[in-house]
């Protein structure tokens, strides 16, 4: 006779069942692609095209040629919470993922085990992974590839049902014809995944999962494949940032196909001190009505990781808590983090750039009051960035109501409100010369470099003398300063020249496009040796192109020049972070160098060949002084002469739109 729990089993059984297959709508219940870890989840699964850490065993296993260091992971997942059945629905994930010493890939295993209620129902899936870049020689340069060789085994567990089988609610008293049979399968199975680097940021990802179609089935009578699932995925990766957009298809149980769609991104917020913050979110959909959200924290440090991702089913499974996924990470081995510092100190390099000065990071009078007081100063601080004074100084006075007596916010509010009503707001900062120079001298004034406000405050009435908002803005500067401005020692031809060589190297650094920024950086150098903001440009973008040392010069040149001290306590930090970095890719270099020859590397692209380099730097001094016909003439002869030259090419898109 059937007892009352086994009744109860067989409900839950079915109904876990059903929902995970609605969980994942576009799939099949037995081996569903339920993603593994924590950080990927809250991304929707879209980490196809990024695959950067050991979890990359599940999503493309390309990925796994990236790590430098060796890495353990483990997780833990509770599938939709507060079923009304009471079904406990787990997943559980450990990694090892091992790169091979002289770049000869990185071998990888994982386990994976989905649990209904303990052993009433599992899902393992056993991983062995191989990925590494694709060789030299076959001139496919930035393309890595990787394979799972995998071993999925299904099994349940054994029932008072198999003797007394049930129809509907009824008990029959015959052996159940799938119970009493038999109760586990083991399959081989494989997965192949490419990653390509694109450039600028971008790369691209494919995944094929289930390459055999394994048949899963109980019974060897009976089929019960698994589909061929392939993921297309392009993503973008900025200093701190990541965003995905993936597709993937599969068959349906229907005979139809599946289709889902997935946004995401990632943010990552350096607290150098303490380890690094990350979000995510994420909105899937696809047809027979999926529709998925996902969201996620994690915490890093140079070893450990801690992450959190959080899934919510839109409108396929009600009265519940969504899925919650927790994961822990640690590497092994030296601390070789030469790229992650990078994009740190890159990131503090450019922070220092648009002005984000330490003294505006007040302490509130009262605890309760942090939050929003941290608000407005990171709006102030966009406002800033942006030219926008007026709201900006609106911020900084709604701050000061929270915290009224802090001194350095004082100082800051009193200078902001002069550049508020003295220049208002430059919006075309960015493409005009006069608010360039304009913006340069606020800058400088409100991060304390008196001397520079002054000087690049002159370099501005130099180019516009006839403006009597900048003749009175100059003259309150100093008033306020007590500095005098200097007569520039450039003919007028020439200051006009160096103030448009800077507003470009600004653009092209806003862009990302360090080269660019570098050539104009250059050219400044030549007619004014101790321009600080050329040389900041200059440190700023040998350092993204990896030229530490050039960098290095710049920033000690800069240091030396500079006569605030606030800014010179942050020179000097980015000094100090700039020769870290260097020792650690030092350290690279020469451990590479004693282990064994180093493979050959591929091509860097073709370089300019010299008179393509001539010419353009022609055409930047024709454009420099407002010749731009000319210029766009002698641009299009670099292009030319050398068909890939990226800095010609922008050029004259810069110039075509300046002339409609």
């Amino acid at each position: 006779m059937t007892t009352h729990g086994g009744k109860e089993r067989a409900r839950a059984l079915a109904a876990a069942i059903l929902a995970v297959t609605l969980l994942a709508a576009p799939a099949r219940a037995a081996f569903d692609d339920l993603g593994a870890g924590a950080r990927a989840p809250g991304m929707g699964n879209a980490f196809t095209a990024i695959a950067d850490d050991v979890y990359a065993i599940y999503y493309n296993p390309a990925g796994l040629a990236l790590l430098d260091r060796p890495t353990f992971a483990a997780s833990h997942t509770q599938h939709l919470a507060g079923l009304s059945d009471g079904s406990g629905l787990n997943t559980s994930f450990l990694g090892y993922a091992h790169p091979l010493k002289w770049d000869r890939g990185t071998v990888a295993a994982g386990v994976q085990n989905f649990s209904l209620d303990g052993s009433f129902y599992n899902e393992q899936a056993y991983y062995l992974s191989y990925a590494r870049e694709v060789p030299v020689s076959l001139e496919l340069y930035d393309l890595f590839w990787g394979i799972n060789i995998k071993n999925l085994r299904r099994s349940f567990g054994s029932l008072p049902e198999a003797s007394n089988a049930m129809n509907g609610l009824t008990a029959t008293g015959l052996a159940d014809p799938v119970l009493s049979g038999k109760r586990s399968v083991n399959v081989f199975d494989a997965d192949l995944g490419l990653l390509y680097k694109i450039g600028k940021g971008y790369t691209a990802g494919l995944e094929l999962m289930h390459l055999a179609t394994p048949n899963v089935a109980f019974s060897p009578a009976d089929t019960d494949k698994l589909p061929l699932r392939t993921k297309l995925a392009l993503g973008y990766s900025s200093m701190l940032s990541n965003i995905a957009a993936q597709y993937e298809t599969a068959a349906s149980p229907t005979g139809t196909r599946d289709h889902r769609l997935t946004m995401a991104a990632e943010r990552w917020f350096p607290w150098l001190l303490v380890g690094n913050i990350g979000a995510r979110a994420a909105l899937s959909v696809g047809n027979r009505d999926f529709r998925q959200a996902s969201a996620g924290l994690s915490y890093r440090t140079g070893r450990i990781g801690v992450d959190y991702g959080f899934i919510l089913p839109i409108n396929s499974i009600a009265s519940t808590y969504g899925t919650h996924r927790l994961s822990f990470s640690i590497r092994f081995g030296p601390v070789q983090e030469e790229e992650e510092s990078a994009k740190l100190v890159l990131a503090a390099m450019r922070a220092l750039k648009s002005g984000k000065a330490p003294e505006l990071a007040a302490s509130p009078a009262s605890p309760s009051y942090a939050g929003a007081l941290r608000a407005r100063l990171d709006r102030a601080r966009f406002l800033e960035a942006e030219g926008r004074y007026p709201e900006a100084a609106l911020e900084i006075s709604a701050a000061l109501e929270l915290s009224p007596k802090d001194e350095p916010l004082l100082r800051h509010h009193s200078r902001l409100n002069l550049v508020s009503a003295q220049l208002g707001r430059l919006e075309a900062h960015k493409t005009d010369s006069v608010q360039s120079a304009l913006y340069r001298s606020a800058l400088a004034f409100l991060t304390g470099s008196d001397e520079e406000a002054v000087a690049q405050a002159a370099a501005a009435l130099a180019l516009r003398p006839a403006s009597r908002q900048i003749s009175d803005y100059l003259a309150q500067l100093e008033l306020t300063t007590g500095l005098q401005a200097r007569k520039s020692d450039l003919p007028p031809d020439i200051a006009v020249k160096v103030q448009n060589l800077l507003t470009m190297a600004s653009e092209a650094l806003e862009d990302s496009r360090y080269d660019e920024a570098a050539l104009m950086s250059e050219a400044v150098l030549k007619y004014q040796p101790e321009n600080l903001t050329a040389l900041e440009n200059l440190g700023i973008s040998y350092f993204a192109q990896g030229e530490y040392q050039k960098s290095l010069d710049a920033w000690k040149k800069t240091y030396r020049l500079e006569t605030g001290k606030a800014r010179q306590t942050m020179i000097k930090s980015q000094i100090a972070s700039v020769e870290n970095v260097a020792r650690q890719q030092k350290r690279k270099t020469d451990a590479t160098a004693a282990g064994a020859a180093p493979r050959p590397a591929g091509p860097a692209g073709p370089s300019a060949p010299a008179q393509a380099q001539k010419l353009y730097r022609e055409g930047l001094d024709l454009y420099s002084s407002g010749e731009l016909l000319k210029a766009q003439v002698i641009f299009q002869k670099v292009l030319e002469a050398d068909p890939g030259n990226i800095p010609a090419a922008n050029a004259i898109k810069r110039i075509q739109r300046e002339l409609r």
